[in-house]
């Protein structure tokens, strides 16, 4: 006999609805001792202001934290980066991910290094909305070569061996322009589009 989903609620300590939602999910991760992928708002759901992260802009919402390694925006290296309080440790985890895979010398070859910045009141390259690096929940990593307009193969992000860089990254929840839209390359945000 299958065990029902109620039934399985009640005994991880859940809502026993019978319905596979967030909280269910989460129970079931931290029965099983296995991460679980972050779920993000939508870019629509944050810009409506129906989000986790609030009003874009605030102050009490932002951090500084330490990179796990050097980077460097414009030849100069970066003692901090703010983000939204929320996202901060995935970041900080992230980033000491990838110095583990990478280590300093490949990071630097593959300009992984060059910070293009993350908090930043403004609107998107169109106008016509907020950006989400007014939130604090998007990042630029390594400008040159992965401008606005680059697709891959050309982008530097989109080749083979930044694979592991992106894996990192959705593993905390966060979206790469690039890989879903092919543009933007360097941007990533946490936030659904």
């Amino acid at each position: 006999m299958k065990p029902s989903i109620r039934r399985i609620q009640a005994h991880l300590g859940v809502s026993a609805d019978g319905i596979i939602g967030p909280q269910t999910l989460r129970a079931i991760s931290q029965a099983l001792g296995i991460q679980e992928i972050p779920t993000w708002p939508s870019q629509s759901e944050v810009r409506n202001g129906k989000s986790i992260f609030g009003a874009p802009g605030r102050e009490d919402s932002l951090v500084s934290i330490l990179p796990a390694y050097p980077l460097y925006f414009e030849e100069q290296q970066v003692r901090s980066i703010r983000v939204h309080r929320l996202i901060a440790p995935h970041v900080q985890q992230a980033l000491r991910e990838v110095l583990e895979h990478y280590g300093r010398e490949e990071i630097g070859r593959l300009g992984l290094d060059q910070y293009g910045g993350c908090y930043n009141y403004r609107p998107t390259s169109t106008g016509n909305a907020l950006s989400m690096h007014a939130w604090g929940i998007a990042l630029d990593f390594a400008p040159r070569g992965n401008g606005l307009k680059v697709q891959a193969p050309r982008a530097t992000l989109s080749h083979p061996d930044c694979e592991v860089w992106w894996q990192i990254w959705e593993k905390h929840g966060a979206v790469s322009l690039g890989r879903e839209r092919n543009y933007d390359w360097m941007h990533l945000q946490f936030a659904r589009l």
